[in-house]
């Protein structure tokens, strides 16, 4: 059990830590993060994600459906919760309001969320942190950038059509294309020579090193603010959130092995995705850096706790 705590947890926050002590000693510009961005989530991960399910077997891809369907319903109660809060309690604008709601709802995935799965549950892991990573891209980033692109929108340009733009726009970036192509590749049953295969796992191996260390750049660079809001939204991203898991879970069919995995990815810290559109879209970031910055801390107990109540159950099933 240590073993697995230890091998799971602690090269994750020494990633990050590396990047925060850079960005904090000025070594790195840790206000100017987007190439190490695009390098992350237009390259490595999509080159990541492509590997992943190219190899996978068709009877494995479609075993994932009850992951897909329960990852997204945690994730969109939460968004919904968090937006009404912030729009409603806290009297912040509509897009303010998802940047938030962002914030809380999708976990850091990308950074985190990749050495944990592959730690804990080896190949299959990585077809797990694969869907986790595509809900997210093809549902609740478009969601985000509807809100966003509304509050700056001319004309009577509708909602809904906004939502829709939005979704196509996300349909074509590389981070939900490459999956879509892995998944074809497999589907069809083209077994891809083994020199194309190495070369997208050696670009997808700088996934999780670099995504954990921007995590840590930008970490370094934000003013924390500990207000009851933020902490308490922290609580809801790495204490409500899993807990809704637990509950969504036992009223979802699926393997015992799966339900673990639903329950240690949604106990992930807040992702950067929220603060990223934010800056983008110049809406105001303070809330979702807090956030994120706590979160991160928070998850320290949190997710070693989520991590030694699967662990068990897991070690079990595998004797």
């Amino acid at each position: 059990m240590i073993q697995v705590l230890l091998t799971s947890l602690v090269p994750i926050f020494a990633i990050m830590a590396a990047g925060y002590v850079a960005g904090k000693q000025g070594k790195i510009d840790n206000r100017n993060v987007a190439s190490m961005n695009v390098l992350t989530m237009e390259f490595a991960l999509p080159a990541a994600l492509f590997a992943t399910t190219a190899r996978a077997s068709r009877q494995v891809l479609a075993e994932q459906w009850p992951l897909l369907l329960t990852l997204l319903l945690g994730m969109l109660l939460i968004f919904a919760l968090v937006w009404c809060l912030a729009r409603f309690v806290f009297g912040a604008s509509a897009a303010v309001s998802a940047v938030m709601a962002l914030s809380v709802s999708l976990p850091n995935y990308a950074a985190a969320g990749i050495p944990l799965a592959s730690a804990v549950f080896g190949m299959t892991g990585k077809l797990y942190i694969t869907t986790a990573i595509v809900s997210g891209a093809i549902v609740m980033s478009p969601l985000t950038l509807a809100f966003l692109e509304a509050s700056k929108a001319q004309g009577d340009i509708s909602g809904v059509r906004l939502l829709f733009q939005s979704i196509g726009r996300s349909m074509l970036k590389p981070l939900v294309v490459a999956p879509f192509l892995g998944v074809a590749v497999a589907l069809v049953g083209l077994e891809l020579p083994v020199f194309i295969i190495r070369s997208f796992d050696l670009l997808g191996q700088a996934t999780a090193g670099v995504a954990l260390f921007v995590t840590g750049l930008i970490l370094s660079a934000q003013k924390v603010s500990w207000s009851p809001r933020i902490i308490g939204l922290s609580v809801l991203c790495n204490i409500i959130q899993p807990l809704l898991g637990v509950l969504l879970v036992s009223m979802i069919p699926m393997p015992a092995e799966m339900a673990h995995a639903v329950i240690l990815l949604l106990a992930l810290p807040a992702g950067f995705f929220g603060l990223l559109f934010a800056l983008r879209y110049q809406a105001d970031s303070r809330d979702a850096g807090s956030i994120m910055v706590v979160s991160t801390l928070l998850s320290l107990i949190t997710l070693t706790a989520a991590l030694w109540l699967t662990a068990a159950p897991l070690a079990h099933a595998a004797s």
